[in-house]
């Protein structure tokens, strides 16, 4: 039995001596990963390993909720160890293990919110550094937005590249990428905390109740060009995204106290706490009151806004304001594992433009609630969006608003790795439900089958090919149950990156944008224009004229008659009325002559001619067919260096063609104007009276035709009437003029972003750009659409500039200087049409850290407009000037 129990130990020891052997010669790594600025830990860091001349990581892992990380049985030699987290720049260190060693290094991150290479996400839908991502993009970091005293956080965008900005009130701005802005702002997508921030049902961007109060703003993201590739329908021009602080990264209480001219007053809170390292909570308040710049009537354009005003509502409300709230609850469950909840309301009062005219939003309200999930590679979210009207109402009609539309989501994405990381893939799918419910006051007919649901898929492929060249594929279906149409959007990409401060791009888009509820369902009566209303109709069914084309009459008492132009008896018997109410003739006069008309003895009919709305004539007359999906095609070639870590340089050169565009609200009925009435109309009198039945009243036919003749110019100068569709025809009512959207042929230009950041030192800030694009206004013969008196424009200028300088002293005194240029641009945006002149603006900012007197206090000014440039930005705006804003922010217990 010993020799046995010595066998079995022998045994043992042959087994376990080489694995006890080969624990002793392995090395242990370890260390913690904190925030460079405030010594905090980072959960969730990425550490990872390199062996020397390899791209490959060898090992990595995850830092825990202490920011606390652990590598162990590591074969002893020299690796590089490199940390990273987003928002924070790369941390790297060389280490040399020895057998049997435990080794502990730790890694302080720096933030790079005021670098020039940050982590985006909007880009890809993932993480990636600004130089690394295939697409056109900018970035605010939270510095930029918390130290400027502009009294609206969408006023912030007004310096960045490609970016069109039109102020059309105090607290209304209207923000597009790359041009074809709009009262609606429907083309850019807009985004908060990865949720569509647009209005539901309108699909209007209106920035003023979007909850991003600069005290809680980390940075806004802006993408230039199509995205249709990750985002689905809508995104043909690009996406801004605000991205707030989450409270487990940014714990603490902000305070913000501002005010200014034109009677500005501002508040806003925002505090954020953490409970056991895993529970992170906040509330944000927000409150802006003001008084907005009034219309003046003595200018011919303000006047007309003045004038068109319904008498209900007694004239123009200048008071503006805005506020809301929201909190968030953010549980980590583990160290990639974060369940975030949100929810919030807001409220506004401003007039709001709209293709249609101007609405006098009161107390209009938004509430929003969203549940996401980021689990490692995996990302859900839902959310809900609906709108309450308050006491909003039209200004050129008598009609108040009902708006109680509501948009959910649920979106779900997947993102994971092969091959070494070589090979990168995303997939995701999206579903987007819009019920709008109007009461009638917006959607008239079609209320009720004006649901819109919508559902898309997507993949998107990364491959490494080598170390400088990436490829980037995507490709997404998209369906929609009312234009009832699988559209596919590709995506295209090639990323050189010669060095990692250097990268050469060109990519290609594929973009489609489905007609939002207003161009598919409008049915909005917007003004009487006495003889004839003006109605707004969406283009969801399209509108057909009939075969035969009837007159539908100014003429009081006679509601139309066939063909294009007018029935000399018609002529003749509102002549006749017309002359007798001007007293002219004597009475037996006037009655004898209205008894011809009654005999049917005026014959003949003066031929007309079909003209737009600008008096132009047309040739034919074209139905307004279903509302087509817009698609664009965009190509691009872009360039970014980064240059001693100072100096970024940012080309984008893109060509861009647009199939199908939908244009603004615009007029498709045809006006009917008699040119000639008056001469056929004297000659049919002169040929039914003579002389003799004329010489009791002392005329002859030649004086009498004279006298018609001369009464019936107004006639021949004013339109008759007008051609409606079938589908709007009613006897019982009045003629309408229609405006519809309607799709054109193809559009296409080209035109490039240039923009420089130097930053020599810790004290000085340059930047200047330059946007261009070579054409903004396209007519009917660029269109491909001669004779139909159509155009386009994009309501935004064909190039702009700006240019600033900032100093920031160590005892805390900052000052800045910034200017832009404008060119001038018309203006074709529902019934507002019209040339916006050039203007330069120059701003002023003044601010001072006060963190000596009290830590966490700091005061900013800013004077925009510094020499009072009183300009005009937008058709339907009224001009401004200077605005002197102050804003005191007080913060403690976080950064």
């Amino acid at each position: 039995m010993p020799h046995m129990l010595t066998r079995l130990w022998l045994l043992a020891a042959l087994v376990l001596l080489p694995g006890l052997a080969a624990a002793q010669s392995m090395a242990t790594l370890q260390g913690r990963v904190t925030d460079a600025e405030s010594g905090d830990p980072l959960p969730g860091a990425n550490v990872v390993l390199y062996r020397p001349g390899e791209t490959a990581a060898f090992r990595g892992a995850a830092t825990d909720l202490e920011g606390r990380y652990r590598l162990e049985n590591l074969p002893a030699g020299t690796y590089e160890v490199v940390a990273r987290f987003v928002g924070y720049a790369d941390a790297r260190r060389t280490v040399t293990l020895t057998a049997g060693a435990t080794v502990t290094v730790d890694l302080a991150l720096a933030p790079v919110e005021l670098g020039l290479n940050p982590v985006v996400v909007t880009a890809s839908r993932r993480q990636e550094k600004v130089l690394e991502s295939p697409a056109s993009i900018s970035v605010l970091d939270a510095r930029d937005l918390e130290q400027t005293a502009t009294h609206a956080t969408a006023a912030a965008l007004r310096y960045t590249p490609g970016v069109d900005i039109s102020q059309s009130s105090l607290n209304r701005f209207q923000v597009s990428l790359r041009g074809f802005n709009s009262v609606f702002v429907a083309k850019t997508y807009a985004l908060v905390d990865y949720r569509q921030a647009t209005t539901p049902s309108l699909a209007i961007n209106e920035f003023s109740s979007m909850p991003i109060a600069p005290i809680d703003l980390a940075r806004i993201e802006v993408v230039r060009g199509p995205n249709s590739a990750l985002y689905g329908a809508g995104v043909e021009q690009g996406v801004i995204h605000f991205i707030t602080k989450d409270p487990l990264t940014y714990p603490g209480t902000s305070v913000m106290l501002g005010g200014g001219e034109r009677s500005i007053i501002q508040g806003a809170l925002r505090h954020a706490g953490v409970i056991n390292d895993r529970l992170g909570y906040k509330i944000v308040g927000y409150y802006s009151q003001g008084e907005d710049w009034k219309l003046d009537p003595n200018d011919p354009h303000d006047r007309e806004l003045l004038e068109a005003i319904h008498p209900r509502w007694g004239g123009r409300d200048y008071d503006t304001w805005q506020g809301y709230v929201y909190g968030t609850l953010q549980y980590r469950l583990g160290p990639q594992t974060t369940l975030t909840a949100s929810g919030g309301y807001s409220s506004i009062k401003q007039m709001v433009l709209a293709n249609t005219g101007e609405n006098a939003t009161d107390n209009f309200a938004n509430y929003f609630g969203q549940l996401r999930l980021q689990a490692g590679g995996f990302f859900g979210q839902v959310f809900y969006t609906q709108n309450d009207d308050g006491n909003t109402h039209f200004v050129r009609t008598p009609v108040e608003v009902y708006e109680k539309s509501f948009l959910m989501a649920a979106q779900a994405q997947y993102s994971f790795s092969v091959l070494d990381d070589r090979q990168s893939f995303i997939v995701g799918a999206d579903y987007r439900r819009t019920v709008p419910r109007t009461g009638g006051t917006i959607h008239g007919r079609f209320e009720g089958r004006d649901e819109t649901n919508e559902i898309g898929g997507y993949v998107q492929s990364e491959t490494r090919l080598t170390e400088q060249l990436d490829v980037v594929l995507a490709g997404r279906l998209d369906y929609d149950d009312v234009i009832q149409k699988t559209q596919f959007s590709p995506r295209v990409a090639l990323v050189f990156k010669p060095s990692p401060t250097h990268s050469f791009r060109t990519t290609y888009n594929r973009a489609f944008t489905t007609p939002p509820g207003v161009n598919l369902f409008l049915d909005l009566f917007i003004e009487d224009r006495g003889p004839f209303g003006v109605r707004g109709v969406g283009a969801v069914d399209g509108w057909t004229f009939p075969s035969q084309v009837q007159t539908s009459s100014f003429i009081p008492g006679i509601r139309a008659w066939p063909g294009v132009g007018i029935p000399l008896a018609v002529a003749y018997q509102a002549v006749t009325a017309g002359l007798a109410a001007q007293g002219v003739l004597p009475g037996p006069l006037v009655a004898y002559l209205q008894s011809k008309a009654k005999a049917s003895q005026i014959k003949g009919f003066s031929s007309g001619l079909m003209v737009n709305t600008s008096g132009e004539v047309l040739t034919s007359l074209e139905n307004v067919p279903a509302a087509r999906q817009t698609i664009t095609n965009s190509y691009e070639l872009g360039y970014k260096g980064l240059f001693a870590n100072q100096l970024l340089v940012t080309i984008d050169l893109y060509y861009t063609r647009k199939k199908n565009f939908i244009s603004e609200l615009q007029p498709f009925t045809p006006l009917v104007v008699a040119p000639g009435v008056a001469g056929d109309l004297a000659t049919a009198v002169a040929n039914a009276f003579t002389d003799e039945e004329l010489q009791p009243y002392g005329l002859n036919r030649q004086a009498l035709a004279n006298i018609y003749r001369q009464a019936a110019a107004s006639l021949a100068a004013n339109p008759i009437g007008l051609i409606e569709p079938t589908e709007n025809f009613d006897p019982n009512r009045k003629p309408e003029l229609l405006l519809s959207y309607v799709n054109f042929g193809d559009v296409d230009y080209y035109g490039a972003d240039v923009a420089v950041q130097w930053t020599p030192n810790a004290r000085w800030a340059l930047f200047g750009n330059f946007s261009w694009v070579s054409d903004n206004f396209f007519d009917d013969e660029e269109l491909g659409e001669p004779g139909t008196g159509r155009e386009i424009s994009m309501n935004a200028p064909r190039y702009k500039m700006a240019g600033g300088v900032e100093y920031t002293d160590p005892s805390g005194l900052s000052v800045n200087l910034a200017g832009r240029y404008v060119d001038k641009f018309e203006v074709r945006s529902g019934i507002f049409r019209g040339t916006v002149d050039s203007y330069f603006l120059l701003d002023l900012g003044l601010g001072y850290d006060l963190r000596r007197l009290t830590p966490g206090l700091r005061i900013d000014v800013l004077a925009q407009n510094v020499l009072n440039n009183e300009h005009r930005e937008y058709i339907g705006a009224p001009k401004m000037g200077r605005l002197i804003t102050t804003r005191l922010t007080y913060t403690v217990g976080g950064r």
